[in-house]
């Protein structure tokens, strides 16, 4: 069984020795249409924020992005359980050209999140909504930085 994105999160921080995270949490939505934004900090940077239509779903999806983020960053802590590979194994697997992350500007992600939530049709629901939003809102986001001229090379 797959371990909670939170605890996940919770357990990676504490192997690497940085600080618990924590999630500061909006609801930016209405009664009608609730709208969570969760951002998770580490230490004092904001490392990722998601956002859903409950705090549940809206921290889920913030603490699986600052996984991945903190991840593509440190990398695997050790002592986790790998399986041994052979020479031959080893030497095939060849490490892929990291891509650079783009910048995190909040209010400009918070904004993202914005206008894909506004974006996705309103009978979608659940995770499957969430999800849709949370790949439109990167889009958006990413399209934004790359036309003012932040997306690293």
């Amino acid at each position: 069984m797959t371990p909670h994105p939170k605890n996940a999160l919770n357990a990676y921080c504490q192997k690497l020795g940085l600080p618990k995270p924590s999630y500061e949490t909006k609801n930016a939505g209405d009664e009608k249409d609730p709208l969570f934004i969760s951002d998770v900090v580490v230490g004092d940077e904001v490392v990722a924020t998601g956002q859903g239509p409950s705090r549940r779903e809206a921290e889920r999806v913030a603490a699986e992005l600052a996984l991945e983020a903190l991840r593509s960053r440190h990398g695997e802590p050790e002592g986790g359980r790998k399986k041994r590979r052979g020479r031959r194994e080893r030497e095939k697997a060849k490490p892929e050209p990291e891509a650079a992350a783009p910048p995190v500007f909040p209010e400009l992600l918070v904004e993202s999140l914005r206008v894909a939530h506004q974006r996705v049709p309103q009978g979608q629901k659940g995770s499957e909504a969430a999800e849709q939003v949370v790949r439109l809102a990167a889009e958006i986001y990413r399209g934004l930085i790359e036309e003012i001229g932040l997306l690293p090379e």
